[in-house]
């Protein structure tokens, strides 16, 4: 099971998620509610999108002997206008850069794709699956 705390930072809305594995990330809001000195909550969410399909593209694309020198994935949401602002289309850009010289073979890149996003990547899978989440209080 994975786990990640976000503990309140001691000023305005700054919290700091340190994972079960001990890395560490900076939330943040705007001025006049934050600092403007972490990601914002939904930036994080789609960067995990994009990180967590990104890692399968990169080993697919691989085992597919797909000869590319560099991917990055761009994640943009569209948001409700009232809250809670939910996203309500996400698109993943796959930006893809072959090595000089090599012709991707179109069917297998769409093949390694899919298969990143709808396969593979647990986030996009409980994005577009539905999870049951449960609120509990514990005090300190």
């Amino acid at each position: 099971m994975q786990k990640a705390t976000a503990r309140w930072a001691g000023r305005k809305v700054k919290f700091v998620i340190e994972a079960g594995s001990g890395h560490r990330a900076e939330v943040d809001e705007p001025p006049i509610l934050g600092d403007d000195q972490g990601m914002r909550p939904t930036e994080m969410l789609l960067g995990a999108l994009g990180a967590c399909t990104g890692i399968n593209a990169v080993l697919l694309l691989k085992k597919f002997k797909q000869a590319y020198r560099s991917l990055a994935v761009e994640c943009e949401g569209e948001q409700e206008p009232d809250w809670p602002h939910a996203f309500t289309g996400i698109e993943i850009r796959f930006v893809i850069g072959w090595e000089e010289g090599f012709t991707p073979d179109d069917e297998l890149v769409k093949k390694a794709l899919d298969l990143a996003c709808n396969q593979y990547c647990p986030v996009d899978a409980t994005l577009t699956r539905g999870t049951r989440i449960t609120v509990r209080r514990l005090d300190a």
